[in-house]
């Protein structure tokens, strides 16, 4: 019998004129350690940027990568509800274009969450930088949040 690996999260990513950040994010992405658990919903709400060809080229070697692309722009909320309607996960997280995550970011959450069955939402660790696309692990923090 062939079964499909159960989706634990559903990742959805929007994006909108981020080109130059959905790199880092797809490969912090696939980079969790439970990276097999997790399905990315990219939306890209009309981009006028080459969001689409740099997630296609990562879908050539991941395939829990899914893409839709609107006709023309949303807001951020409508782009997430549209990736929320696609999710098969059993927990949802937005993923905005711009963060990077630090590696175990979304085990240490979903962990919480199956421990904790009355906790509803969980929060990861934010530090703020003033550097672009510098990684959670090698970053020069400005402010951190916990």
């Amino acid at each position: 019998m062939n079964r499909e690996p159960v989706v634990r999260i559903s990742a959805i990513v929007s994006t909108f004129n981020a080109g130059r950040f959905i790199e880092g994010c797809l490969a912090d992405l696939e980079g969790q350690t439970i990276a097999d658990k997790i399905e990315i919903i990219v939306v890209d709400s009309a981009s006028e940027q080459a969001e689409g060809a740099i997630v296609r080229r990562w879908q050539e070697r991941c395939a829990n990568i899914r893409y839709t692309r609107t006709d023309s722009r949303e807001t951020v909320y409508a782009a997430w509800n549209r990736g929320i309607r696609m999710a098969r996960g059993i927990y949802i997280t937005n993923a905005n274009a711009d963060d990077r995550h630090r590696v175990t970011a979304f085990e240490r959450m979903s962990r919480v969450l199956d421990m904790r069955p009355d906790v509803a939402l969980v929060y990861a660790d934010v530090v703020e930088t003033a550097t672009e696309n510098e990684t959670f692990d090698r970053c020069t923090p400005i402010r951190t949040r916990r």
